[in-house]
């Protein structure tokens, strides 16, 4: 059964704007090769290197979004090892609880981010600049101040 994984690749900084796509498509049809389903590719953009590596101080950043079986993975390692082009990589599964999870998450915040706006509610009345006033507020209201 295939799991989702995540791959982001850092290409050399001297390839141009016009060959990155070509760049791009090689990587995921080798990705496709080995069985892959791509999900998502997105260009990060150029950025600059720590330290020096390999005589070059910026690279071109993608990240790439696939299914494919767990024991194939080592072979995406070792196709892109001796490619020119491809600086590091680095693989991670993806947990689709915590993804999904997360998205809930989002969807129950923002349900409630709008319910106080339409209502023109704020909690607290007005904006807060520390909760040391909140608590300020809630000692006095309790000793009857």
């Amino acid at each position: 059964m295939p799991r989702k994984y995540e791959a982001l690749f850092i290409f050399a900084g001297n390839v141009k704007d016009e060959s990155l796509d070509k760049v791009i498509e090689q990587s995921t049809t080798e990705i496709e090769k080995l069985g892959g389903i791509i999900e998502k590719t997105d260009a990060l953009g150029r950025r600059t290197f720590a330290r020096p590596m390999q005589k070059h101080d910026h690279g071109v950043y993608v990240k790439i979004r696939f299914a494919i079986e767990p024991e194939q993975v080592g072979k995406i390692h070792t196709r892109f090892q001796h490619n020119d082009d491809c600086f590091r990589m680095q693989i991670v599964s993806r947990n689709e609880r915590v993804e999904s999870a997360k998205s809930a998450d989002n969807a129950r915040r923002a349900l409630f981010k709008a319910s106080l706006e339409s209502a023109g509610d704020v909690p607290g009345g007005k904006p807060r600049s520390s909760y040391g006033e909140d608590r300020d507020r809630d000692r006095d209201r309790d000793r009857g101040r």
